[in-house]
């Protein structure tokens, strides 16, 4: 299992009310994995009462904890930790094996605003339902959404608060709803179990699913009567949708274009030529630094498919967007 799989997972479980992940889920994680989760926020101890895993049984059991208070040698209180075993009987856990985890809704929020260069994410329906900020779109803005858990019974009361017109772009964590959950014109939704991946402590969202969704989402619209854009419209739109999502590369592109142009300057214009947006200096350095610097990013031996890689987009864009031309 990789980070990228435990990112994952815990999107899965941000669609189910009350997951928990146990101590027997969080051992098979990768080391550090869960220290990073929680320096972003991604997760959170659960309120729960003591429960544990059976350590002895394959299928890991979960019990209730007693709680034996002792006293040592010296008159310290010494807290140890059990749980009632069917084969075992009685069977002695760790305090760390007492420990649950939960998604931290609000902290996904955040990180998915951060992903977006939104300024923040406001609660409208607590837990459920967060507003991120308004994203350019031809000559106005569109509202972007993050939305958990819209597949449950109540989750036509969540869908009534973003609206009917069917404009903005709604962030899901894991399952998407099905078009009748909306009171009106189906938005653009999009899944992060399937558009977002996650490295060091970053979430990246990959630009294409995104700007897929939307021109699915529009396309379905127009030929609903719901939207009508003409060949112009439709082309003001990718332009400046592209814009938009394209600044946010993730860390591979740039670490790769730093690889194959040898300095953050040349690196930054090569990328800002290729992806026609205004990419840093700044933004490359902060890549490369990611990675473990300049003399980590170089050992790498691989600076043939890297020029494979960067240089492969605008061609992959260009096959894309020609398909929403047709």
């Amino acid at each position: 299992m990789t980070k990228a799989d435990v990112f994952r997972l815990l999107l899965v479980g941000a669609d189910c009310a009350g997951h928990l992940f146990d101590h027997s889920e969080i051992s098979m994680w990768p080391p550090g994995a869960l220290d990073e989760c929680r320096r972003i926020n991604l997760v959170r101890p659960a309120p729960t009462g003591l429960t544990a895993p059976c350590p002895l049984c394959d299928d890991h059991h979960i019990e209730a904890v007693t709680v034996v208070d002792e006293r040592d040698s010296d008159e310290n209180t010494l807290s140890r930790f059990f749980i009632w075993c069917p084969e075992s009987l009685r069977v002695e856990v760790t305090a760390a094996m007492c420990q649950g985890w939960e998604v931290n809704a609000e902290g996904l929020a955040g990180v998915l605003a951060g992903a977006l260069g939104l300024p923040s994410a406001r609660p409208v329906v607590p837990g459920r339902l967060w507003h991120l900020g308004r994203m350019p779109w031809r000559k106005s803005t569109r509202e972007v959404v993050l939305a958990m858990r819209l597949a449950d019974d109540d989750g036509g009361a969540v869908t009534r608060h973003i609206g009917t017109g069917g404009r903005a772009v709604v962030f899901v964590p894991h399952r998407v709803p099905s078009p009748s959950s909306w009171p009106g014109r189906v938005p653009a939704v999009i899944s992060l179990h399937a558009a977002a991946s996650f490295t060091d402590e970053v979430v990246n969202l990959d630009a294409e699913a995104v700007l897929e969704a939307i021109a699915e989402a529009d396309r379905l619209a127009e030929a609903a009567g719901g939207v009508s854009l003409d060949a112009r419209g439709k082309g003001l739109v990718r332009n400046q949708v592209k814009s938009e999502l394209k600044s946010h590369l993730g860390d591979d592109a740039l670490v790769a274009a730093y690889k194959q142009h040898g300095s953050y300057d040349k690196a930054a214009k090569a990328l800002s030529e290729q992806m026609g947006t205004k990419i840093s200096r700044d933004k490359v350095w902060r890549a490369v630094n990611r990675a473990g610097g300049i003399d980590a990013v170089l050992r790498e031996d691989d600076s043939g498919s890297v020029g494979r890689v960067v240089a492969s987009q605008p061609r992959d864009r260009a096959k894309k967007n020609q398909q929403y031309r047709k």
